[in-house]
């Protein structure tokens, strides 16, 4: 049952705190200074017309709190994976709510709700009678209605974390009864008895952190709160008085709870809404409660999707659209009732995490992960990797589970990734390419070659980078071209490249192709070792960046939140979508495609785990010094999946050479593990035969035009953009417009220009006012000389005397 309720007794709790905020102006708390009669005849005296009226619509909304979900798909449908609450809540529709559940909540706890506008003043004046002749509190006298008022106080200070306020709305004293007997009054002037009824029996406690007839059906008696028989309904609504002393979870509440039912079944005779047979026939039946946790947060996420849950909700923690602080954005997911529907392909996760259990166990000291994203759109398809996620571990010991993500950065799991070694030889590469070299230029690089200030860095002082030696991981000869020296991973090769180049372009390519900074926040490195992939990375940005090669070099943003929908009203929120920037040409990341095609080749390195099952694949494998991690990042026309197998931190390095991993050597484990994901992808997403030619024109010319779509609503500009092959962004941003407020103003890029496939289109509603002209500005007549060469002089000048030693693997 979805927690969005769309009938009025969901906005009624917004109205009736807006009402209890504005009469607060009254002064009602003095009242509780006078006598018991006093007061009453002063409720009585009151102009509840205008009590009535005073309903301000500035007052700020609060919600009723309600569970958030995450949806995913599976088998082309929206399915639920997890689900987040601090009170398990099911909002209803009043029709979703069974009579015999009205009827038996009546009998037992307002038997003249239908009859009263809000206050019973004869059960009044009578619980005045009985307490006075007592001396002590024996009735309460509040109706259904005043008790709605109570709960929704107690609602609206939770919401503002007030807890002064949270007591005094349930402070027992005849100033808090007056209040509540003010408010009921005008909230009978303003809605039916049936918006109240099922607003009540919406937010009242049930026991527990169980509220709601609809979660109590569920929790109690695992159940939709429709199928609850005559005996059920009347325990449940028996709780009201004491929802813990009277909750039929606990063994020792049995009896009393027994009793307390048989009163409500009784009551409901006097009532004449059951006759005696029927409330004999229940009273006879024993309270045989079916306990039904509802599950709620990522370690009982369904579908291995613990991980990817987890990166969801560190999102939405990072993301100011969802509140001013973390913290409140952790209550918006807990209490604001948000329909979430991610990136996820729930069935590719199952397989994805099926085939990292079948390699690697989750005891193992060794770490696997793996992330698959879609090419051009930056959708995040599976997340997955060799623990179980949980937020406890004991003292530690049990390497099976962590809550730390090896897929992500630090602020999006808590890890720090890990050093990309020969993957991250793709940046330069592509850099190589852009400065105007070619695959078929031959480089001088002996293995062993000391290289003494050969390293160009404008970035740094005096323009060198300073030395380095280091070695690769097998014998090559002294000369070779850059598509070998790509499809062996030659690291001399690389580094005969990178003198030809400048280490700060090469980072800057890395940068564009989204490697923004390493996985643990630092400032991405460029000294000589980074050209063979030094810098900590995660799999979730390899495996976008090279979705931004396999996507003719337009990188996308990864994107796990594709929609919100608000639990408050069903209105969309904004989220952000995936930004597509080219990173480079279309020739260029075709040609360095066309390289790295290789590496799954033959002689490639990655050619154990080729597929051969007809999608064309390229990418790239990975290594570090003495094999302490290792990585291989693929895609193919539709996809891109990075794999990493490695150590973790807080361990003692193991070299994979050397360890065994359900009887393969630990450096093999990545090549069987990658080909059983590819093929699983393959499935659902197959890549194209071959990629584009290099050599094809139309590579760089894929633009498309930007439809007019000025004067149409949201949704239908979004779908006739996406259908022109766009990615679209509704801005919160409107502009003065000639069209009609809320429609279309304009977009961006405009209307009939051209702009590239799959870039992102940014629609500017209308607020409805006509633009102002104004005035052309006076063209400029000053020009600007172009300077010589900043790189030439740098490279002829100045010189490091840092030096850098990397005995790097490379395959």
């Amino acid at each position: 049952m979805s927690s969005h309720l769309t009938a009025p007794g969901r906005h009624l709790g917004r109205s009736i705190l807006r009402f209890i905020a504005a009469s607060t102006a009254l002064g009602l708390a003095t009242v509780g200074l006078l006598t018991p009669v006093a007061a009453i005849i002063s409720v009585y005296g009151a102009d509840m017309v205008n009590i009535a009226k005073t309903l301000p619509a500035s007052l700020a909304n609060v919600e009723m709190q309600s569970p958030s979900t995450l949806y995913g798909k599976l088998d082309g449908k929206d399915v639920a994976f997890a689900t987040f609450y601090e009170k398990n809540r099911v909002p209803l529709t009043a029709e979703e709510i069974p009579d015999v559940v009205k009827n038996a909540v009546v009998s037992i706890e307002d038997p003249r709700f239908y009859e009263h506008g809000g206050v019973d003043f004869a059960a009044v004046m009578r619980a005045v009678l009985q307490n006075q002749s007592s001396g002590s509190t024996q009735s309460g006298a509040s109706t259904i209605t005043m008790q709605l008022v109570r709960n929704l106080r107690i609602e609206s200070a939770e919401w503002k974390d007030d807890e002064d306020a949270i007591d005094s709305a349930r402070e027992e004293t005849a100033s808090r009864k007056l209040l509540e007997m003010r408010y009921a009054i005008g909230l009978e002037h303003n809605y039916t008895k049936e918006q109240i009824l099922t607003s009540y029996l919406n937010y009242a406690s049930f026991g527990g952190n169980v509220y709601g007839i609809g979660a109590a059906a569920q929790y109690y008696y695992g159940k939709d709160a429709k199928d609850l028989t005559l005996p059920e309904a009347a325990q449940l609504v028996s709780v009201f008085p004491s929802p813990n002393s009277y909750r039929v979870d606990v063994a020792d509440n049995l009896d009393r709870a027994k009793a307390r039912r048989d009163l409500v079944l009784q009551r409901m005779v006097d009532r004449g809404y059951i006759d005696q047979a029927a409330a004999d026939e229940a009273i006879a039946t024993p309270i045989t409660p079916h306990i039904t946790q509802q599950p709620r947060g990522c370690e009982v996420a369904e579908h291995n999707a613990a991980y990817f849950c987890d990166y969801v909700v560190n999102l939405i923690r990072n993301d100011s659209t969802f509140g001013d602080t973390a913290d409140d954005r952790t209550a918006l997911l807990r209490r604001g009732g948000l329909q979430i529907y991610t990136s996820i392909d729930l069935s590719l996760q199952d397989e994805v995490q099926a085939d990292i259990d079948k390699h690697i166990n989750r005891s193992d000291k060794i770490g696997a992960a793996s992330t698959v994203v879609q090419v051009g759109t930056g959708r995040v398809l599976a997340m997955a990797q060799n623990r179980t996620y949980s937020q406890t571990n004991g003292d530690g010991t049990d390497l099976s589970r962590t809550a730390v993500n090896y897929n992500t950065n630090y602020d999006e799991g808590g890890s720090s990734g890990f050093p990309g070694g020969s993957t991250y030889k793709a940046f330069t590469l592509i850099d190589w390419l852009k400065q105007g070299h070619t695959l078929d230029e031959r480089v001088y690089a002996p293995a062993g070659t000391y290289y003494q200030k050969n390293f160009p860095d404008r970035c740094k002082s005096g323009g060198w980078a300073g030395t380095w030696s280091l070695e690769n991981a097998e014998s090559f000869p002294s000369s070779f071209d850059v598509r070998y020296a790509t499809k062996h991973s030659i690291n001399s090769g690389f580094a005969a490249m990178a003198e030809q180049l400048d280490l700060c372009d090469i980072r800057d390519t890395a940068v564009s192709f989204g490697i923004t900074t390493q996985a643990n926040g630092e400032e991405l490195d460029h000294q000589p070792a980074s050209v063979i992939g030094t810098n900590n990375v995660s799999p979730i940005q390899m495996a976008s960046a090279y979705a931004g090669i396999a996507n003719d070099g337009t990188y996308c943003t990864p994107q796990a939140i594709l929609r919100v929908v608000d639990g408050s009203n069903g209105s969309e929120r904004p989220v952000t979508a995936s930004q597509c920037s080219q990173a480079t040409t279309a020739q260029v990341a075709r040609t360095a495609t066309s390289a790295l095609t290789g590496v799954f080749g033959r002689d490639g390195t990655a050619a154990k785990a080729a597929t051969g099952d007809g999608s064309a694949i390229a990418g790239k494998t990975g290594s570090t010094d003495n094999y302490h991690q290792t990585w291989l990042v693929g895609y193919t026309t539709s996809t891109a999946q990075a794999t990493w197998v490695g150590n973790g931190t807080g361990l003692a390095k193991s070299d994979l050479r050397y360890y065994s991993i359900k009887g393969t050597a630990g450096w093999n484990v990545r090549y069987a593990l990658f080909k059983d994901i590819q093929t699983d992808i393959h499935t659902s997403y197959p890549g194209a035969a071959s990629f584009p030619d290099p050599n094809d024109t139309s590579a760089t010319a894929r633009t498309l035009p930007v439809p007019d779509v000025t004067g149409q609503d949201p949704e239908a500009a979004r779908g006739t953009l996406e259908q022109a092959g766009f990615q679209v962004a509704i801005s919160p941003e409107q502009r003065a417009s000639t069209a009609a407020a809320g429609t279309v103003a304009e977009t961006d890029p405009p209307a009939n220009t051209m702009a590239g496939a799959n870039a992102l289109i940014t629609v500017y509603l209308s607020n409805g006012q006509t633009p102002t002209a104004t005035p052309s500005p006076t063209p400029s007549t000053s020009s600007a000389s172009p300077s010589a060469s900043a790189n030439s002089q740098r490279r002829s000048s100045g010189s490091s005397s840092s030096k850098t030693k990397t005995s790097t693997t490379g395959r």
